[in-house]
């Protein structure tokens, strides 16, 4: 994960890695570019999982959710926005769960991420 101020919020939150896509440009592109800009690793493979408005009563914004596995650090990674400044943390799925609970994750994408993760293991 990543933390990142938001200006609107005028806080720091934990974030899964995503980005805005390039006109054209195919969801799982933007995916892979993202997770190497933001945190410096590249999957092995990308898995969709789905896609959802953000906030329809007023927004057309669409995120695309992927799993990233099989990660590898990359030695010369993308640049990042200029404006961009992230902090990457390793997070356990326990620890993600509990900063849900303490709204240090508290945007709609990653909390989504997470419990779909939370699923994911109760089903294995």
């Amino acid at each position: 994960m990543v933390e990142q101020y938001r200006k609107a919020l005028e806080r720091s939150l934990l974030e899964i890695p995503a980005g805005k896509l390039e006109p054209g440009e195919d969801p799982a592109v933007t995916a892979e570019r993202e997770l190497e800009e933001e945190t410096g690793y590249r999957a092995g493979q990308m898995k969709y999982i789905t896609s959802f408005y953000t906030s329809p009563g007023f927004a057309d914004e669409v995120i695309h959710l992927y799993y990233a596995e099989h990660l590898e650090k990359v030695e010369n990674p993308l640049n990042g926005d200029d404006d961009e400044f992230v902090e990457l943390f390793e997070v356990t799925l326990d620890e993600a769960l509990q900063y849900i609970h303490d709204k240090r994750i508290y945007d709609a994408k990653t909390v989504f991420a997470v419990q779909f993760m939370e699923l994911l293991g109760q089903k294995q």
